[in-house]
């Protein structure tokens, strides 16, 4: 038994290069004690008088964590010592150390370990040598641990400064997706129809999408689009439709059915891991009609000026990029001035408040009612701080995109 103490002495940094003898001299100081399971053995922040020498058992090392939770640092096992800077500095100690199971510890307490220190000088040297070396050899690893993490820290900063530069450009770039600027070269359509929009990510990049184009004179098409999820990977899905759309919009913007058909095969086919709920209008200046198609999207509220109330909308349409044939519906309906029609995504009925209640379709429709009851002129900005009040936020829970054509 004393030779297994022996051994452990000599393995123990601070009392390195003692001989047997002066080993033997430190053998009997040390105290045994026996810890129950779950056991303190040291607290952290307690005064450090005494180093300890595991004879059989195991215990855990603990810290307390930023939010006082338990930070599991690791374990020793029989062999092992843990406390040997308490015979130097009486510091509080850094850490717990918890018995797993019953735990024989020899105990070494500084007063009796100062006392032979003063008794001995060849062993008081040795150990005051050691103590320097190994202060030295810690202070070492620290820098070094030290100049690794702020290397480490130095290129993670530049990759997040890439990783910042690539979303501000993708920000730049989704400009692009929303873009409005319809009535550049009809003046005409513009003195008629007043259109405004909100756009809101929940996040720097989002996945609604949102366009509107003049394929010809007196035609205006408009197309929203909500992709499933958000940030880059759905940003990079309204690319995928964004250029779709751009390449069929000339030919098929006069038939709603078609452009979706082509859509949904687009994204079956290249964002099939993604899906789309999307809505599609073709609005002819000249006949007063607007023709639409849905793909699984909210029917936007088109409100009649003459009934001084929404007019019901029915279209049938699968998501986009869900099933390789979906069948498509398309309505149609006459406005004159007065009418109103509003294009949302999901973002806003669904968000919720402190009580867990979503903002709601009935509510949106309420809220709108009012608004253009009351004669209201900026309809967006006043639903849109609504939706604020209500949930009592600035930043959302998901993409939010509202286009209002007042005729």
């Amino acid at each position: 038994m004393e030779s297994d103490v022996l051994n452990i002495l000599a393995n123990i940094p601070v009392l390195q290069d003692l001989s047997r003898k002066d080993l033997q001299k430190i053998v009997p100081l040390l105290k045994s004690h026996t810890f129950p399971p779950e056991t303190h053995i040291i607290k952290e922040g307690s005064k450090g008088t005494s180093m300890y020498i595991i004879k059989r058992g195991t215990v855990k090392i603990t810290r307390a964590g930023a939010e006082g939770e338990e930070v599991l640092i690791g374990y020793h096992y029989a062999g092992s010592y843990f406390g040997e800077f308490s015979l130097i500095d009486n510091l509080p100690r850094s850490a717990n150390v918890i018995s797993i199971d019953e735990t024989d510890i020899f105990q070494l307490t500084k007063d009796e370990f100062d006392k032979l220190l003063s008794e001995n000088e060849i062993i008081a040297r040795t150990f005051y040598k050691n103590c320097l070396q190994e202060t030295f050899s810690r202070f070492r690893d620290t820098v070094s641990n030290f100049t690794f993490s702020q290397l480490n820290l130095r290129e993670k900063s530049a990759v997040l400064d890439e990783i910042n530069k690539d979303l501000s450009l993708a920000k730049k770039l989704q400009g692009y997706f929303i873009n409005t600027e319809y009535l550049e070269n009809d003046h005409s359509a513009g003195k008629e129809i007043k259109h405004s929009y909100i756009y809101q990510p929940c996040i720097a990049i989002g996945g609604d999408f949102l366009n509107i184009v003049q394929p010809e004179r007196n035609y205006i098409s408009v197309i929203i689009a909500d992709v499933q999820g958000h940030g880059i990977t759905a940003a990079l899905a309204t690319g995928v439709l964004k250029s779709a759309f751009s390449i069929i919009i000339q030919e098929l913007h006069k038939k709603p059915i078609e452009i979706m058909k082509f859509l949904n095969r687009h994204c079956y086919e290249v964002i099939s891991q993604l899906f789309a709920t999307c809505y599609y209008a073709s609005i002819n200046t000249a006949d007063k009609k607007i023709v639409m198609s849905k793909a699984g999207h909210h029917h936007p509220l088109f409100w009649k000026r003459t009934l001084n109330d929404f007019v019901p909308i029915d279209c049938m349409g699968t998501g986009l990029g869900i099933i390789a044939d979906p069948k498509y519906g398309k309505v149609e309906l006459m406005y004159e001035p007065g009418d109103k029609i509003l294009f949302y995504t999901d973002g806003i009925i669904e968000q919720m408040n402190d009580r867990k209640e979503m903002f709601s379709k009935k509510r949106l429709e309420n809220r709108v009612r009012e608004f253009i009851l009351n004669g209201e002129k900026e309809i967006l900005n006043k639903l849109f701080q609504d939706l604020k009040n209500f949930s009592r936020r600035e930043q959302f829970d998901d993409d939010i995109t509202l286009l209002l054509f007042e005729f």
